[in-house]
C-alpha cells in the first residue's frame, strides 16, 4: 500500500504572515524616525509659503501610511500560493548589465549634475535610464526625458523654489 503525501504547497501559516509584514515594519520604524528628524527642522523666522518640513514631514507620514497598511494586508489577506511557474529564475547577465548600468547612470547624474544645469543633466539621465530600460526611438530617448525633466524642474526649481 502506497502511501501519498499531499504536495507542498507553500507556508501559509502565522510564520508567512510576520515574513510577509517584516519590511512594512522596518519601514514603519524608518517612517517615524523621518518624521522625527523631519520635526528637528528649524523653521525660520520669517514666514514663508511653504514650510522647510513640509515634504520631509509629507513623505515620513506616507512612508508611515503605506507601512501600516502593508501590515495590516499581510494579517488580513491570505497568503498567495506559490506557483512554479512564477517563481523567479537566477540572475541573467542582461539583468546584472541593467542594474550595474542604473547604478553608473545615477552615479554619473550625480558628476554631471555637479557641472551642468538640472535640464541637461536630467534629460541625459532619464534618457540614459529609459535606454538601459529598453527604451528606444525618438518618443522614448526624447520626449518622454524632457518631459519628465520639465516637469520635475517646474515642481522643485519653479514651484517650490528648491534650487537645482
Amino acid at each position: 500500500m502506497a502511501i501519498h503525501h499531499p504536495p507542498i504547497q507553500g507556508d501559509h501559516g502565522a510564520a508567512a504572515r510576520w515574513r510577509a509584514a517584516a519590511p512594512g515594519m522596518v519601514f514603519l520604524v524608518l517612517g517615524a524616525v523621518f518624521l522625527w528628524l523631519a520635526r528637528s527642522i528649524e523653521l525660520p523666522a520669517r514666514a514663508l509659503a511653504v514650510s522647510p518640513r513640509i515634504w520631509p514631514e509629507t513623505l515620513a507620514i506616507g512612508i508611515i501610511g503605506l507601512s501600516a497598511l502593508q501590515i495590516v494586508l499581510a494579517f488580513v489577506t491570505t497568503p498567495a500560493v506559490a506557483d512554479d511557474e512564477d517563481e523567479e529564475g537566477p540572475a541573467t547577465r542582461s539583468g546584472i548589465a541593467r542594474v550595474v548600468g542604473f547604478v553608473a547612470a545615477t552615479l554619473a547624474f550625480g558628476v554631471l549634475w555637479y557641472y551642468l544645469h538640472f535640464l541637461v543633466s536630467g534629460l541625459v539621465f532619464v534618457a540614459a535610464l529609459t535606454w538601459i530600460a529598453g527604451g528606444r526611438g525618438i518618443k522614448d530617448l526624447l520626449f518622454f526625458p524632457a518631459g519628465v525633466t520639465v516637469l520635475i524642474y517646474g515642481l522643485f526649481g519653479l514651484l517650490l523654489r528648491v534650487p537645482l
